[in-house]
Parts: C-alpha cells; structure tokens; sequence
C-alpha cells in the first residue's frame, strides 16, 4: 500500500503521539504507535494504559490499513531526511519501506512494523458537558501551579493537578506535595460542571502543558474516571486519579500577624545567591525579617556561609525569624508575574504565603523549616 505524505507533518505527529511512549514497556505493542492510514488522513494513536494521545495529519492513498511502529526509530529517520514529501510503502508483512522524493538523495529505508491486532482501543473524544478554554488560559492555569506538585507516586492524590469550581463562573486549579502548594482562581465565562473537583496526574498534565500554545481553543470534557483534551488535531485521553483531594483551604492563614511587599526580581536574585551555601533536599536558608527589610542567611558546616540584605515595606513593626526551602521559595518567586510581591506571615511556624502584589487570587504557600531558638532573640 503507498501512503503520500509530508514529512514536516509525520516527524511532527510521530513526536506528539510517542511523548508518552516508554521503551521500557513489558507490553511490546505498547512500545510502538498505532498508525490507522485512510484516504485523506493518517491518525497516530499511543498509550501506556493511563493516558493516551490521539493526533491526526493529512496523507494520500487510495485504501486503507492500520500498522503498528516504534515511533522513536520511525522519528529519527524522518529527522534525517530532507524536507520533502515521502512515499511510504507497506506491505502485508507490515514492512514500511520509506522513500524521500527528494532529488538530491537517493536511499532505501525500510522499517519493521508490527500487526496492530492487540493495541487497545483508545475511546473516542466525547462532547457531553464539554468546556472550551483559551489555550493560554489553560496553560497558565497549569504552569503556575504544577511545581507544586508531587513527584512522587506514593499517594496519588498530590501526584497531580486539582481542578475545582468552587462558586459559579470560577476555576481554581491546585497543586500541593504537602510541604508547598499553589493555587490559581480565575474567572470564566462558562459553567464548569466538575462537581466535587477531579484530579488529573501529573504526566497528562506535562503533556498538556507542552502541546497548550498562546492562541487557539482546546476542549475539555470528562466521564466517569476519564478526562479528555482536544486541542487542533490531537487528543488526550488520561485516567483521573481516585481518590479525595485534601481540604487545601484550611492550609490558607485567614488573617495576618504582618505582610511585606518586596521586589520579586531582587528578593529572586538573592534567594539564588544565597542558596549556593546550602545543601540539598532541605536548602535551608534564613529569613530575618525586621526594620523594613529582609536579612537573608545560610551557614553550613564545612561548606560556608552566606548573608545579604533587601529592603521591603511592611505594614507594622515586627521582628521575626524563619527557616524556608531556598528550592521552594524560587519556584514559587519564578512563577510570580509581578514587579512586587506581597508575603504573608502569621509566626515562625506557620505557613509563609506569596502572592502577586495585585493579585490575590494566586497564593503560594510555602511550610517552614524549624530553626533553633537563637535566630528568635
């Protein structure tokens, strides 16, 4: 069977469909993409059994097949070639034979492909209580938050992105590892109908994050303990996680003992600086807050020690100390879109909060570290 297509458009396609394909997969059908070729368009299908990506792309044939193949070879072939269109040939043995129309190259490639007779079917993307997003909406309401988010899969329910509505014509999205977290509310001009809030892993949400562009729509729609994403021509289809969300709300301090602005690029800067005398997971640095300004510290054995200082505005005369994730504090600083910050404090052991200077509606929480009496004198 001769299949006519574009180069540019296949490498493109293969690269979004085999994103989440692992080499290490037991299931060996599972380590390649399902190419389903009709008369005017080619669709690439992948999954590892949690989510699965579903992209299509024009072509010319006058039949059709379907063929399973190693998406990462068939993608560093194609990335080889010249920018033509190609001609790929595929016979009953699933052999794909791989030609550029190219003059300036003259080359046989010919790759093995597998029967597709047990890849899983994939469900089809389905509209009932669909949601339509910007993609610049959606991808800021995922890339201010999922820093917070769990790596680790121990408990599945910090492992991902919390989406919720909480009043009508509202979204807050949600991400916490139990030490941090970070929450985004932004309003929008449609009901979003996720009832108690779903939880949607982390991979999907790297994968989401990387295909979201500026401009553009993307769909969203969910069923029973699957969530779905359309964006152009691709698809994603993710399990949700099972399981209960913690009540982040009662990690929010509801009043203050005081609150400082400070310049975020500066106090960024600083944290940065500081940050090299300290060793990691804890990254402990310092913050001596009084006088209108932060000292910033790090002493550690047989390493070294760091201080500097900023200057910030603080809306009553408080001394306080407090130990902090250098780490954490930067991730939280980098996502902070605003020449100024405000910071809450309510005590040396309580929850140190960040949010722009104009906007209330993102907050960044960060735990403190325990430090030892002498800083508070």
């Amino acid at each position: 069977m001769i299949i006519h297509v574009s180069r540019e458009s296949l490498l493109k396609s293969i690269n979004i469909a085999d994103s989440i394909v692992s080499s290490k997969n037991i299931n060996i059908i599972l380590s390649n993409c399902l190419f389903n070729v009709s008369q005017d368009t080619t669709e690439i299908v992948s999954t590892d059994n949690e989510i699965a990506v579903r992209t299509k792309l024009g072509s010319k044939t006058d039949s059709t097949i379907s063929f399973a193949a190693n998406g990462k070879k068939f993608s560093s072939i194609l990335k080889e070639l010249p920018n033509d269109e190609l001609v790929l040939n595929v016979n009953e043995s699933f052999l794909i034979d791989i030609t550029s129309t190219s003059k300036e190259l003259k080359g046989h490639y010919a790759l093995f492909g597998l029967s597709p007779g047990e890849f899983p079917e994939i469900p089809q993307f389905t509209d009932d209580n669909s949601i339509e997003f910007d993609q610049g909406f959606l991808k800021k309401m995922i890339s201010k938050v999922m820093y917070a988010a769990s790596t680790d899969t121990i408990k599945p329910v910090f492992n991902g992105i919390y989406f919720v509505s909480e009043t009508p014509g509202t979204i807050t999205s949600v991400g916490t590892d139990s030490r941090r977290l970070s929450l985004l509310t932004r309003s929008i001009d449609q009901e979003a109908n996720l009832g108690s809030g779903i939880i949607i892993p982390l991979k999907t949400i790297h994968e989401l994050n990387r295909l979201l562009e500026p401009a553009g729509t993307c769909r969203f729609s969910f069923v029973n303990n699957q969530c779905f994403f359309k964006i152009a021509d691709t698809e994603i289809i993710s399990r949700i996680v099972d399981g209960q969300f913690p009540n982040y709300r009662q990690v929010v301090p509801k009043e203050y003992l005081f609150e400082i602005e400070v310049e975020t690029k500066k106090f960024l800067d600083s944290v940065r600086r500081v940050m090299i005398f300290t060793r990691e997971p804890a990254y402990k640095i310092i913050l001596n807050i009084q006088d209108n300004k932060i000292i910033l510290q790090a002493n550690t054995p047989e390493l070294g020690e760091a201080e500097e200082e900023i200057a910030v505005k603080s809306n009553k005369d408080e001394k306080i100390s407090i130990g902090i994730n250098a780490q954490f504090l930067i991730d939280s600083l980098k996502e902070m879109d605003s020449e100024y910050i405000t910071c809450g404090i309510t005590g040396q052991m309580s929850p140190l909060t960040i949010s722009p200077l104009e906007d209330r509606n993102y907050l960044s929480i960060i735990m403190p570290i325990q430090i030892k009496s002498s800083h508070n004198e």
